[in-house]
């Protein structure tokens, strides 16, 4: 049953994730047609990577990902493709989450197939997004540790 939510914040994720990025070709030095989607690549290189999960860090990854307001979700993925800053009320939710479940996520986000050939060019959006954050929003909320540059 974990693994079925899982997979399913899994594929709206990078669904969401894969179509902006097919339409940005300044995130990274490959082209949209080489982020071409095989659907049956996809299951089972990402099934393959569930696998290889403890049924406890799918867990702990499903319970980040639940304490994410959706608004926020569609917010600070824009951020990290268009390398856009996120709103105040998207970094207080985003510091909630904590940095071990920033960390967790984007880490088996960006493993997908989907995904996995960008990972370079978005993780360290993602960090300096984190930094950002901290940096604008920490106090407010009691100053979570930045990611080290």
């Amino acid at each position: 049953m974990e693994k079925a939510i899982l997979i399913t914040f899994l594929i709206a994720t990078t669904s969401m994730v894969y179509q902006t990025i097919g339409q940005e070709e300044e995130i990274s030095p490959i082209s949209p047609e080489s982020l071409a989607y095989e659907p049956a690549a996809a299951y089972e290189y990402d099934h393959e990577l569930l696998s290889h999960m403890t049924t406890r860090r799918i867990k702990f990854l499903q319970d980040c990902s639940d304490k994410m307001s959706s608004k926020c979700n569609v917010e600070m993925t824009e951020g990290l493709i268009d390398d856009k800053p996120v709103s105040e009320d998207c970094c207080v939710n985003f510091l909630k989450i904590g940095r071990e479940c920033h960390e967790g996520l984007m880490t088996f986000v960006f493993a997908t197939y989907e995904l996995k050939d960008v990972a370079s060019a978005i993780l360290p959006r993602s960090k300096r997004m984190w930094n950002k954050c901290v940096e604008t929003t920490a106090a407010k909320i009691g100053a979570p540790l930045a990611f080290e540059t």
